[in-house]
């Protein structure tokens, strides 16, 4: 009953978006709310039933809906960014275990390109705080975090060493606080529709994340990470990706909200520099959705290489993340 009712909020809490003309502060970059079934990269070990990703973003600002309708060359937005990562697993008690919290601050940009037609390219940077919001030593459950004890199970960790069987898995802190920027060029290919949204578009995607102890940057370190586990899940992480989108021929003026409006498709590669040894670098996947005009979508996505939920990413393998999904930059009106 715990995961449907889960579910049925998370659902809600996308539809009421529209109804409340939310849909108005639209993100150039950014992760998409999701929820969805999801396999485990280590099933013999625990199985995840569901995974969701709600996003919540609250604006200081955000002109760039209105801004892009109004033909302007330069538009941006200023919020408080939180992005919760939830996991249910499938065991006897079914527990949500070791959630993610991602807190922080971010600044996008967009800029028109007016040498290339319908082309733009967004900046964006946040810093904040990454944690679990859990208090056990990495390593083992009955020990604090920070404490002496603690600490020295580190020194018997060497280059070959089974991280994925030594994790703390119910109650192993992690915790840092991180600087992330990201930068997109975004085309339009072709004509616009008659309302002057693209018909299809194309976009890549560079990004740096740095962890680092002082939260942003200058203030007191709280929050940050330990020297013993910055050696294992590395400073400094780096993203390449890009997406196709390509809408359906229909007439957008006959569409009601629940119409098949578009359909994309989104390739993703991340790395990490220099984790531990056992630790898998690399992660790719590979996602296909199709949208509903009301920005709702139903998407399909194969991952492989390393975990990213916290501390997990000391496991690796294959992942099939199936579910619904909402877009949280969809066909706007590119001008007038």
């Amino acid at each position: 009953m715990k995961k449907l009712l889960l579910v049925i909020v998370f659902i809600s809490s996308i539809l009421n978006t529209k109804a409340q003309g939310v849909l108005r502060d639209v993100y150039p970059i950014g992760e998409s709310a999701n929820v969805g079934y999801k396999t485990s990269m280590v099933p013999e070990i625990e199985k995840i039933l569901f995974e969701a990703n709600p996003i919540v973003r609250l604006a200081f600002f955000n002109t760039i809906q209105e801004d892009l309708e109004n033909d302007k060359n330069k538009t941006s937005v200023l919020y408080l960014h939180f992005k919760p990562q939830i996991r249910m697993y499938h065991d006897n008690s079914k527990p949500v275990r070791m959630p993610s919290y991602h807190i922080g601050i971010a600044y996008q940009q967009l800029r028109r390109l007016k040498s290339i037609n319908n082309a733009f390219v967004a900046l964006a940077v946040e810093s904040g705080h990454y944690s679990n919001g859990q208090d056990r030593s990495a390593f083992d459950p009955n020990l604090a975090d920070g404490t002496p004890e603690a600490e020295a199970l580190y020194d018997k960790i060497n280059k070959d060493s089974d991280l994925s069987a030594m994790i703390n898995r119910y109650s192993g802190n992690f915790s840092t606080n991180f600087t992330e920027l990201n930068v997109k060029y975004i085309q339009a290919l072709g004509e616009l529709t008659g309302n002057n949204r693209p018909k299809s578009s194309f976009s890549v995607q560079f990004g740096y994340n740095r962890f680092h102890d002082r939260i942003l940057w200058i203030l007191p370190d709280i929050g940050g990470y330990t020297e013993n586990d910055i050696k294992i899940y590395g400073k400094n992480r780096f993203k390449l990706g890009g997406d196709f989108m390509k809408m359906f021929n229909k007439d957008e003026d006959e569409m009601s909200d629940w119409s098949f409006d578009r359909y994309q498709v989104a390739l993703n590669f991340n790395l990490i520099h220099k984790p531990h040894p056992y630790v898998n670098p690399f992660r790719t996947d590979l996602t296909g959705t199709v949208y509903f005009h009301n920005n709702l979508g139903l998407y399909v996505s194969g991952i492989y290489g390393h975990d990213n939920y916290n501390y997990r990413f000391v496991d690796s393998g294959f992942q099939l993340f199936t579910g619904l999904v909402f877009d949280p930059f969809p066909r706007i009106q590119w001008k007038r």
